[in-house]
């Protein structure tokens, strides 16, 4: 397993970073545009690997029987919805981990408006076998506490359903910017999306205006973790270009929850500057039930700077690409972080030692890229720093162009 050597020999940065379209907004736009608009352009697409399996998928899935998403699980819950109303017969399926992680919710509510879906293994995983049908729709109650893009999924298909989709909430919805983004994308297509607290309706809808170009807006995800290195660094001045003030992407709140730690933002007009600022009392508890996702920028980043708080509404991490509670706690502990949990949070207590240390990514690239900060530090080694790709594949380069050393090892 490779590793890589990470360090800063000043702790300052400044410079300009320019990131790539956002992977959420890609892969909506992506399946959006097979279903309802295939002669528009998208533009600005991410790069990210997640990206790279859903263009492949739709290139072959007309030719091919057999699609495999490897680790992408972004791709393989839009992809069992967008195959079941598409003509044709197919296996879907992912890695060793996308095969222990549920996909039972969005089966059963495809199945209740007519999908063919088979478990080819266990039941309630992938890998399944997919024969395309027309679905009718209605009305369908669905556990939205598990994944948002189970919803997302079934709200893309919406409009070709031939009543239409009425999705009503058994229980409190997890990461719903994600669901407002989706509809959001579709309003912006054309299609009449009303979202009403606990439930959403979509009526079958066809494009009468076909959009000729989809734009993207760079990747919040991505600019978190410079949020977090301006945190950690003595001094800093960056520039992201192309960043919109009022943004779709829920991750965008990293700039209000990681102020406390030292950190101001200004928007330009042409994209954001960063730069180092005084740290002000922070809340003790933030909950993070609709952007799981940031965690693990921010509590490394947190502890990094000695402050005692809690993460709270942490649920979904458990079935990620690991289980990153887990592995948010055994590397921590390397930095002597005192910290308890349970299925839902983390709490740490204000202890952090500087000091060098290995860090296993998990096979997650939210891991290796959440702790690169520390590096402003002191060294620290990461292991299978490829992993990356999966969302920001020009991370480690972007690290060298702000004056990080790197030694792949």
């Amino acid at each position: 397993m490779s590793r890589i050597k990470l360090s800063h020999p000043t702790g300052i940065l400044r410079g300009r970073i320019q990131i790539a379209g956002s992977k959420s907004e890609s892969n909506r736009l992506l399946v959006l545009k097979e279903l309802y608009a295939p002669g528009a352009t998208v533009v600005g697409l991410s790069n990210s690997s997640d990206t790279e399996v859903l263009l492949e998928a739709f290139k072959k899935y007309k030719q091919s029987e057999s699609l495999n998403v490897g680790d992408a699980g972004t791709a393989i819950r839009f992809l069992t919805a967008f195959l079941a109303q598409a003509d044709g017969t197919w296996i879907l399926e992912g890695s060793s981990r996308m095969h222990q992680r549920p996909i039972g919710i969005l089966v059963d509510a495809l199945r209740q408006m007519g999908a063919d879906i088979e478990y080819q293994n266990e039941e309630g995983y992938p890998p399944l076998r997919i024969k395309g049908q027309k679905l009718k729709g209605g009305t369908l109650y669905i556990d939205p506490s598990v994944s948002s893009q189970y919803i997302s999924a079934l709200m893309m298909i919406a409009p070709k359903l031939s009543q239409g989709l009425e999705l009503k909430f058994k229980g409190t919805p997890v990461s719903t910017p994600y669901i407002q983004l989706t509809g959001n994308l579709m309003r912006r297509m054309g299609f009449p999306v009303f979202m009403l607290g606990e439930e959403v309706r979509i009526p079958a809808h066809q494009l009468k205006h076909i959009p000729a170009k989809l734009e993207v807006e760079p990747d919040w995800s991505s600019a978190s973790y410079w949020f977090a290195m301006a945190a950690l660094a003595k001094k800093a001045e960056l520039f992201l270009p192309g960043f919109k003030e009022y943004s779709l992407q829920g991750d965008s709140i990293i700039q209000k929850l990681i102020a406390p730690l030292g950190v101001e933002q200004m928007f330009i007009g042409a994209g954001i500057r960063i730069r180092k600022s005084a740290a002000f009392p922070h809340r003790p508890i933030l909950n993070l039930v609709n952007t799981p996702d940031l965690a693990q920028t921010l509590l490394p980043a947190y502890a990094a700077k000695g402050y005692a708080m809690e993460l709270k509404g942490l649920q979904t991490l458990k079935i990620k690409e690991t289980d990153r509670i887990e592995a948010l706690k055994v590397e921590l502990r390397k930095f002597q972080v005192d910290l308890s949990s349970d299925d839902s949070s983390i709490k740490i207590n204000g202890n952090f030692k500087e000091q060098g240390a290995t860090i296993e990514s998990y096979g997650d690239h939210r891991m290796a890229m959440g702790f690169a900060p520390l590096a402003l530090l002191q060294p620290i080694e990461i292991k299978n720093p490829e992993v990356v790709e999966k969302s920001y594949p020009g991370f480690w380069e972007d690290c060298e162009r702000l004056g990080f050393e790197l030694e792949w090892l």
